[in-house]
């Protein structure tokens, strides 16, 4: 079972951009994970997600049928201030850290505005970090001057079909 990285192009306001970030992705065969317009069809999981899957899934109290995998080359790759509130799945979000040390943002304010840069919850996630977070609070893993190494992310969720 093979995912190749991929990166994907969005669209704010008629601009089209790359997506800062590479991007691959495994799930239930069938299902979708549908955000900014893209819907990348899963194949199947392979052998070795299982394990960290089931120790993912008796951390967080639930079952996961997505994973969607992010990797950063560097300090200038990023994901900007959003929200996972795409209808079609469950707001629960494990979020496994692998690789150099990078600051994720969360703000849990209600009605909290994209573009505001108040009281936020930082947290330093290490190599081998889990947080489990509701993704439809804001949140952001911001660009760095820091010289970095590369670092994978992979956000396990639940698509309701």
């Amino acid at each position: 079972m093979k995912s190749k990285w991929q990166t994907e192009s969005s669209t704010i306001y008629g601009r089209t951009t790359p997506v800062p970030r590479s991007l691959a992705w495994f799930g239930d065969a069938g299902l979708n994970y549908r955000y900014i317009g893209i819907a990348p069809p899963a194949n199947g999981w392979p052998n070795a997600l299982g394990p960290m899957l089931r120790s993912i899934e008796i951390i967080a109290k639930t079952e996961f049928n997505f994973v969607l995998l992010n990797r950063y080359e560097h300090g200038q790759h990023y994901l900007g201030w959003h929200k996972d509130n795409e209808s079609g799945r469950t707001s629960l979000v494990a979020s496994l850290s692998l690789g150099a040390t990078r600051k994720f943002w969360i703000d849990t304010r209600p009605g909290a505005q994209l573009d505001a840069q108040e009281a936020i919850h930082g947290f330093e996630l290490n190599h081998g970090s889990l947080l489990v977070f509701d993704g439809k609070h804001r949140h952001t893993l911001s660009k760095t001057k820091r010289k970095v190494a590369p670092r994978v992310n992979l956000t396990f969720r639940q698509i309701v079909v």
